[in-house]
Formats: C-alpha cells, sequence, structure tokens
C-alpha cells in the first residue's frame, strides 16, 4: 500500500511538472515568435538603412563632381577677369596720357589765344611699363595720336561731344 501510494504521489508530482513544463514551454514559443518577427522587421529596417547609405554616396559624389566643375568654371572666370582688369589699366593708363596730352594742348592753344595768362603747371606722373604686348601697342598706338590742334584765330572749332565733356571734366580738375 505504501508503495501503491507513493507510487501515485510521484504520477501527481509528474503531471503537476509536466503541467508547469507545457505553460512554460507555451511561453517560450510566444517569446521566440515575437523575436522572429522583430528579426523580420531588423532586416527591413537594415535594408532600408543601406539602400540610404547608397543613395547618399550616389548624392556625396554627384556633389563632388559638381563642386569640382563649378571651380573649374569659376577658375576660369577668374582668369579672365584678371586679364580683362589688366587691359582696362592699360586703357586708363593710356587715356590719361591722352588727358595729359589734351590739357597741355589746351593750355598751349589758352597761352595763344589770351597771351597774359600763365599757362597752368603740368603734373603728369610717370606711366609704369605695361605687362603685356597686346596692350603696350594699344598704349603706344593711343599715346603716339598727333595732338588737337590750336583753334583757328577765327574762332573755335567744332568738338565732339566727347571732347567737351573731358574738357570739362578737366577744367573742373583744376584748382
Amino acid at each position: 500500500m505504501i508503495a501503491s501510494i507513493l507510487s501515485l504521489l510521484l504520477d501527481v508530482a509528474i503531471v503537476g511538472l509536466l503541467v508547469a513544463t507545457i505553460i512554460y514551454a507555451l511561453r517560450l514559443n510566444r517569446q521566440l515568435s515575437a523575436v522572429k518577427e522583430s528579426r523580420a522587421e531588423l532586416e527591413e529596417l537594415v535594408k532600408g538603412f543601406a539602400e540610404a547609405t547608397a543613395q547618399a554616396d550616389s548624392s556625396v559624389k554627384g556633389m563632388r563632381r559638381t563642386a569640382q566643375e563649378s571651380g573649374e568654371a569659376l577658375a576660369a572666370l577668374i582668369t579672365r577677369a584678371q586679364t580683362l582688369k589688366e587691359e582696362m589699366e592699360l586703357i586708363v593708363q593710356a587715356a590719361d596720357g591722352l588727358a595729359n596730352r589734351l590739357e597741355a594742348a589746351s593750355g598751349k592753344a589758352r597761352a595763344a589765344v589770351m597771351p597774359s595768362a600763365p599757362p597752368p603747371p603740368l603734373t603728369a606722373a610717370p606711366l609704369p611699363r605695361p605687362s603685356a604686348p597686346a596692350a603696350a601697342a594699344a598704349v603706344r598706338a593711343a599715346t603716339s595720336a598727333p595732338p588737337p590742334q590750336a583753334p583757328s584765330p577765327g574762332g573755335p572749332e567744332p568738338r565732339s561731344r566727347a571732347e567737351k565733356e573731358l574738357l570739362q571734366a578737366l577744367e573742373n580738375l583744376r584748382p
């Protein structure tokens, strides 16, 4: 009898442990299912991240290419602007030389018309030597033009609008 009671108690204990094991297995199965679902979501997230990284890499390469092209175009513009600046400096120098010559000729013409008035002093700064051969030729051509003729005794000769404006500007510069 003790053996049958002992056997019955062992059977009840084994049934209790089996029920606990089944409950634990069900909970573990649910957790594993949740992990599998999370893994699928994580894989989708990783795929999306990889695509975004590839797109960002492509965009960076495109921006570098565009920046390089823009830099080259800007360098070309800067070079052209520097050349134009040098040419403009030479043109201004030539114009200063012509203005000085025109002022001298104007002074001589005034002296011829009005002998009592002393001619104004000429203060011309020396011109620096141009560096570009084409610009130097332009300066030589501009400064080698014949000086303007003194007005005829019968009256002033007609002048162009540009000459009148230049003479007016020169007269305004005198003290």
